[in-house]
């Protein structure tokens, strides 16, 4: 008799306790030696659970994208913000009036909430709540900025 029907048999008839049927295993009790590691090792794993660990921390943060077409859609990324989700604004579809609006008010709504904004590219921005740290930097060429 297989194991599956072992067990379907267990759970849903009723049997004697003489037709049990018991299987000797050996259990093997020795012990393996202990890996050892080396100091670099211990390192890079202790570095990349720490990562982990941070990042399953934080499991509400999430990272939204936008593209606003006009200044009203800027409202719904003030609430993503105050859900304390992070936010990537391209504003590459707007005027450059409506831009620096945008800009503006996504400004006001960063400091509300304790928060960072950063240029990550020509009329590209990165909103982030004050839960989400960002580490590093991006350099961009004095052309590309005004653009």
């Amino acid at each position: 008799m297989g194991y599956g029907q072992k067990v379907k048999k267990w759970f849903f008839e009723e049997e004697d306790e003489d037709d049990d049927i018991y299987e000797e295993v050996e259990i093997d009790t020795e012990e393996e030696p202990a890996k050892t590691t080396s100091m670099f090792e211990k390192a890079k794993s202790t570095k990349t659970s720490d990562a982990v660990r941070a990042l399953s921390a934080n499991k509400d943060s999430h990272l939204v994208l936008f593209e606003p077409r006009a200044y009203s859609e800027t409202q719904e990324i003030a609430i993503y913000l105050k859900q304390k989700r992070a936010a990537v604004v391209n504003l590459h579809r707007l005027q450059k009036e409506q831009s620096k609006r945008v800009i503006d008010f996504l400004s006001g709504v960063i400091f509300a909430i304790e928060g960072d904004i950063q240029q990550i590219g020509p009329k590209i921005f990165l909103c982030t709540p004050k839960n989400i740290g960002v580490s590093g930097n991006i350099t961009m060429d004095s052309n590309e900025s005004e653009e």
